[in-house]
């Protein structure tokens, strides 16, 4: 059976590096019981196996620039119907997505890896400040803002991705994908809401998060319902915060027993399941 080929989108800090450490963890040690199960892992082993060493530790994960890594894919497969998949983290730092989002190019690579029968994981931190301010956080200021009455405008800064609010650069990268060099089909796309533990409310669903934080991209989304089928999840690949009062009762865990995920129908530590939902659908 011919394997399903799903690539990695996020820009930088937005969890990738941190889920690929508990993804190759949980694979490797055995310790839970995943949807999906290992066959080989293809790529830098020395860099693999220093960020899952600082994971088990409860470190944080170190930092490497895009010029310092190497494609990482692990091929898998999906006992329940002999599904063969291969994920490929092709930029763990996310400087790619952000240099194609500035430079309006795309990777030569990445429009490759997207052609091919497969999916998207769309990474996505929950543990960040607010992206952007609306008109109705304005109105809570007062009336002074919205009768024009601002301040005097400071000295302008140069002008950098990172003052683009998030999901309008996702919004961006996505709009990308729906015309040339990239082939124009309908996609899966996973979206995985990483740092899920610093979202507190236990009855939010990972979709009404994306909808309250994000809903420039909700709205993109849910009108490029035809392009783009998703589902969403909420990941805390770490399973915590890593501060002083944290990181003691987080090492003393089984580590496969620290990840969890939330999604409909998942089990609560198979951070595999959104890419067995990518499988269910890809193959079309």
């Amino acid at each position: 059976m011919i394997g399903l080929y799903h690539t990695i989108m996020g820009l930088p800090r937005s969890g990738k590096t941190t889920f690929l450490a508990a993804l190759w963890h949980i694979l490797d040690a055995g310790e839970t019981d995943t949807r999906l199960v290992l066959d080989k892992l293809v790529g830098d082993h020395t860099h693999l196996n220093s960020i899952v060493a600082a994971w088990r530790r409860c470190e944080p994960m170190p930092r490497t620039s895009i010029a310092a890594e190497t494609v990482v894919t692990i091929h898998m497969h999906e006992p329940a119907s002999d599904q063969r998949v291969i994920l490929s983290f092709p930029d763990l730092s996310g400087e790619s997505m952000e240099r194609q989002f500035a430079e309006r190019t795309g990777a030569r690579d990445f429009v490759a890896g997207t052609a091919r029968a497969g999916g998207i994981m769309l990474f996505i931190n929950a543990d960040r400040g607010h992206d952007g301010i609306t008109i109705l956080d304005v109105a809570e200021f007062g009336g002074d803002a919205l009768a024009g009455e601002i301040p005097s405008p400071q000295v302008a800064t140069p002008w950098s991705p990172s003052v683009v609010p998030e999901q309008a650069q996702l919004v961006d990268l996505l709009q990308h994908m729906m015309r040339p060099p990239f082939e124009r089909r309908v996609r899966r796309l996973a979206i995985i809401i990483s740092a899920w533990d610093v979202v507190g409310d236990i009855t939010l669903t990972p979709e009404a998060w994306l909808g309250r934080e994000m809903p420039l991209l909700d709205q993109f989304l849910k009108t490029n319902a035809a392009v783009f089928e998703t589902a969403s999840y909420g990941v805390s690949a770490q399973g915590g915060r890593l501060d002083a009062d944290d990181r003691e009762p987080l090492a003393r865990q089984v580590p496969s027993l620290r990840i969890r995920c939330v999604g409909l129908g998942v089990a609560p530590h198979d951070i595999t399941a959104p890419i067995s939902w990518l499988n269910a659908g890809s193959d079309r």
